[in-house]
């Protein structure tokens, strides 16, 4: 199934009818407090657990957009994450999501809990994005918080996203390992973790996925591009996925594709255990609502396996 729109995602998700726990540390924002107030309204089969002062929960919405929430008040963000993060593993089909809390606080919390660590995974984040006149979904990690990731690093990476998009519904996504270029050069380790994570999707270690690469962006994405240059695998020119060499390169494509490209886009983080949120406070709330959405389906999806 090619996944061409984030409306896709939210009706998908707006269709669950099993029930969900959300839980949010420190909602005090107006676009996360819209979010949640408007996933909650998809039915009474979501749940709401919040975590910080219930004042400052209020300045943006009416008592009754959590009137049936539970509400935990802690001394601090750190004390709230915390806490919000212990309780994960209490519930069924549980995430997380981060509202107005310093993001290197709400990390810190994370790795250091003990569900992540005994996940055995790597987290890292994939962001989704909706680029007006390109006719599917591109997906681009990781942006957020894997700095220059070694290849082991980019296994990890590269499971994580071939896991997540299959929860999405799209059997056997192909994946773009990018490089500055398609030939491999022994001197750029960029393009030999490559064409080892190619050699690796060929024997199977990533599940159903196609993964093809090094490949620079063009051939990702672009058909006349990947045959002018021989690339005749099914990624070149038709990449659900881009994985790129490093944070800062993912991070500023992305930029670039928002800003310049008018893009709407969603993130997760993935390989916690659980999916968890991760907002910036400049973030739309469209873009958290199907950020929502999109851990709504992969909790329920992993919940099954």
């Amino acid at each position: 199934m090619i996944i061409s729109s984030l409306t896709q995602i939210e009706t998908r998700a707006r269709q669950n009818r099993k029930e969900v726990n959300i839980l949010c540390v420190q909602p005090y924002d107006c676009s996360t407090i819209e979010a949640l107030s408007s996933v909650k309204s998809w039915g009474d089969n979501y749940r709401l657990t919040l975590f910080g002062n219930r004042k400052e929960m209020l300045y943006c919405g009416e008592d009754e957009w959590f009137a049936d929430a539970d509400i935990f008040e802690g001394e601090s963000e750190e004390e709230n994450a915390s806490k919000a993060i212990e309780m994960i593993p209490r519930m069924h089909s549980a995430l997380l999501m981060k509202g107005l809390v310093n993001t290197a606080v709400f990390l810190k919390a994370l790795l250091k809990s003990e569900i992540v660590r005994t996940s055995g995974r790597l987290i890292s984040h994939v962001s989704c994005l909706e680029i007006p006149g390109f006719e599917r979904l591109l997906f681009i990690t990781d942006g957020t918080v894997n700095v220059a990731p070694d290849l082991k690093a980019k296994m990890c990476i590269v499971d994580n996203v071939a896991r997540f998009v299959r929860s999405l519904g799209q059997k056997m996504p192909k994946i773009a390992i990018v490089g500055i270029n398609e030939r491999i050069t022994p001197s750029n380790q960029d393009l030999l973790d490559g064409a080892v994570l190619s050699k690796m999707a060929e024997r199977g270690e990533f599940g159903d996925c196609y993964v093809d690469g090094p490949m620079p962006l063009d051939t990702a994405i672009k058909k006349d591009a990947a045959q002018k240059k021989g690339i005749l695998s099914p990624v070149g020119g038709e990449a659900d996925i881009l994985v790129c060499s490093n944070l800062e390169s993912a991070a500023n494509l992305i930029k670039g594709l928002v800003h310049l490209g008018n893009a709407s886009t969603a993130g997760l983080l993935l390989g916690a255990g659980f999916p968890v949120v991760l907002t910036s406070r400049s973030d739309s709330k469209e873009s958290k609502r199907i950020s929502l959405a999109m851990a709504i389906i992969n909790t329920l999806e992993a919940g099954e396996e």
